[in-house]
C-alpha cells in the first residue's frame, strides 16, 4: 500500500470511529424526505413549514437549506425529518452510546430573547426514571449564537425547552415541552392547558451521527410553527486519540507532498 493510501486509510478509520459513538434516535416515526420546492408554498407539506412571524422565507427548512432569509453556520441542506409522512412524531427519546455528545447553539429566531418584557427560553436534555423527571439546563436564548457545551446522558434521554412569558407578573406562564409530548405541562396564572402537540422538529438520517433540532416556542394557539425559535446540533464529542489519529495522518500527507516536491 502507497503511503499516502496508507495515511488517508487510518484518517478514515478515526472519522469512522467517531460515528460508532452517535446516540441512536426512538420514537414512533421515522425518517421523511423532503424537497426544498415545498418552502416556495408555506403552511403546507412537512408540519415544520411554517409561515415565519419573523419574516418570509425563515421557517427551519430556509435555515437548514441556507435558503431565503435565515442565515446559520454551516447549514446541512434538505435532510430528512423525523415524523409521521408530513405530520409530527410525538414520541421522541434518544439511546445513549455512551459518550459526551457536544451541542451547539445555531440560531435564535425569537421575541422570547430574555429582554423585558419578553419572555425567554431554556433548552435542555431530560431524563425519566419511572415519572421522575429531571432537567438538565444547556442553553437560554440571551445566550450568543455559536455558544457550544458537552453533556454525557446514560441510558434513555430526551430534550425539552421551558419557555418563560411575561416573568414576574401576575400572568407569569411557564410552558414545558418535551420530545415526547405526553410530558408537556404548564405552569404559572397566565398558562393555559398544553396543546398536546410536538413542538420539537428533529432532522438527520437514520444511523446519523449528528442531529440538529428546530425548536416552536410558544402554544400552537399562537404559534407561526416556524421551527426556528432555537436551531441545535448535536454530535458525538471526537475522542482525544480518534482526533490525534486524523491530525497525524493530515500531517504525515503535507509531510509527503512537501519532500515529493522537493
Amino acid at each position: 500500500m502507497k503511503i499516502t493510501s496508507f495515511i488517508l486509510a487510518a484518517s478514515a478509520l478515526g472519522l469512522a470511529s467517531i460515528n460508532a459513538y452517535a446516540d441512536t434516535l426512538n420514537g414512533n416515526g421515522s425518517w421523511q424526505t423532503w424537497s426544498p420546492t415545498v418552502l416556495t408554498t408555506p403552511a403546507s407539506g412537512p408540519y415544520w413549514n411554517g409561515i415565519s412571524g419573523d419574516g418570509p422565507e425563515y421557517n427551519i427548512g430556509w435555515c437548514l437549506t441556507g435558503t431565503g432569509n435565515c442565515s446559520i453556520s454551516n447549514p446541512p441542506g434538505a435532510l430528512a425529518y423525523y415524523g409521521n409522512g408530513n405530520a409530527a412524531a410525538s414520541n421522541i427519546s434518544f439511546a445513549s452510546s455512551g459518550t459526551a455528545q457536544e451541542v451547539s447553539l445555531l440560531g435564535i429566531f425569537t421575541n422570547q430573547n430574555g429582554v423585558p418584557p419578553n419572555g425567554t427560553n431554556y433548552f435542555g436534555w431530560y431524563t425519566d426514571n419511572k415519572g421522575v423527571i429531571t432537567l438538565n439546563p444547556l442553553f437560554n436564548s440571551t445566550d450568543a449564537i455559536g455558544s457550544y457545551t458537552n453533556f454525557s446522558p446514560t441510558g434513555s434521554y430526551g430534550f425539552y425547552e421551558e419557555n418563560v412569558q411575561s416573568p414576574n407578573t401576575s400572568y407569569t406562564a411557564n410552558y414545558f415541552w418535551f420530545t415526547n409530548t405526553s410530558l408537556d405541562y404548564t405552569s404559572g396564572p397566565g398558562a393555559p392547558a398544553t396543546d398536546g402537540g410536538q413542538h420539537f422538529s428533529i432532522f438527520g438520517s437514520a444511523g446519523s451521527s449528528s442531529f440538529y433540532l428546530g425548536l416552536e416556542d410558544t402554544p400552537f394557539s399562537s404559534s407561526d410553527f416556524d421551527y426556528n425559535d432555537m436551531i441545535i446540533k448535536f454530535e458525538p464529542v471526537p475522542e482525544p486519540s480518534s482526533i490525534a489519529l486524523i491530525a497525524g495522518g493530515i500531517g504525515l500527507l503535507g509531510l509527503v507532498i512537501r519532500r515529493r516536491r522537493a
